[in-house]
């Protein structure tokens, strides 16, 4: 089966067409900023290209040569600070001034993505999905690009504020059930990650304990003995559940696919959970 996870919307046109307020509220944005929010597949197309090009500008020249700079003009300052206290400011000038560069490089890339961020499609669909809020409709996600989200979780883009109170109409098309498989994946889809460290670190303790107990000619020691085997079963716990966790990706990609057809024949789609979200992000 072709995958299509990608295809989720936000909102779809069939939950932003059920309030009749909501579509009112979504036909006059679409006046304003001259697009039509209600063309799933154009806004899908739009998002997408959106998407791709803030990619390509955190990814671009620029982004590279600021992070390059920054590394040679540390190394280069500590270098510098260690030499001569007389001539210490001579020295520190350069790279000081790498520095500099460095950050108006990044300056220039937050300049940049402020810019695109503010596209009047963008800003439109910032208003739909802000307006579907407000009336009820259910928005499974907003991007993380969209709203220009950064590791320090801080929206340069945020959403903006909607008075409109909740109570929208719903539509009569229900969402699939969410099979018990996707249910498991979403317990278990955040655990792992650390058995094959754990795994090393009680490996090696036994073994060393196992050589003392040798060296030393101490039996108790030979007790350590367990700490490799618990190291083991923490490799074996460990390839159990990354195992089981590629088998419930499957099944969970599967649901998002048919949350997909579901979402453009009407259906309404929650707020997905973080594990399925992060699932949808991925683009597998």
């Amino acid at each position: 089966m072709t995958n299509n996870t990608s295809d989720l919307l936000p909102v779809g046109a069939h939950a932003l067409s059920a309030d009749p307020r909501l579509a009112a509220a979504v036909r006059d944005f679409g006046r304003t900023y001259g697009y039509d929010y209600f063309d799933d597949a154009t806004v899908r197309r739009t998002l997408a290209e959106h998407e791709a090009a803030l990619r390509r500008l955190g990814r671009g020249g620029l982004v590279w040569a600021g992070s390059l700079a920054t590394a040679v003009g540390i190394v280069w300052l500590i270098w510098a600070a260690t030499g001569d206290p007389d001539s210490m400011p001579v020295a520190v000038a350069p790279p000081v001034v790498l520095l500099a560069l460095a950050l108006a490089a990044f300056v220039q890339v937050n300049l940049q993505g402020r810019r695109r961020l503010r596209h009047p499609f963008l800003e439109g669909y910032r208003h739909v999905l802000a307006a579907a809020r407000a009336h009820g409709a259910p928005v499974s996600f907003v991007p993380a690009w969209l709203t220009g989200r950064g590791g320090a979780a801080l929206d340069m883009a945020p959403l903006p504020s909607y008075g409109t109170p909740a109570g929208g109409r719903s539509t009569p098309v229900a969402p699939p059930p969410k099979p018990p498989e996707v249910e498991e994946y979403e317990r278990i889809a955040e655990q792992g990650g650390w058995h094959d460290e754990a795994g090393w670190i009680l490996v090696v303790a036994g073994a060393v304990g196992v050589g003392y107990a040798v060296v030393k000619d101490l039996p108790a020691a030979y007790a350590s003995a367990l700490l490799a085997a618990l190291g083991i079963w923490t490799w074996i716990a460990g390839h159990r559940l990354g195992r089981r966790q590629r088998e419930l990706s499957g099944e969970a990609r599967r649901y998002l696919d048919e949350l997909t057809r579901a979402q453009a024949a009407g259906a309404p789609v929650h707020e997905l959970s973080p594990p399925l979200r992060k699932l949808l992000d991925t683009r597998l």
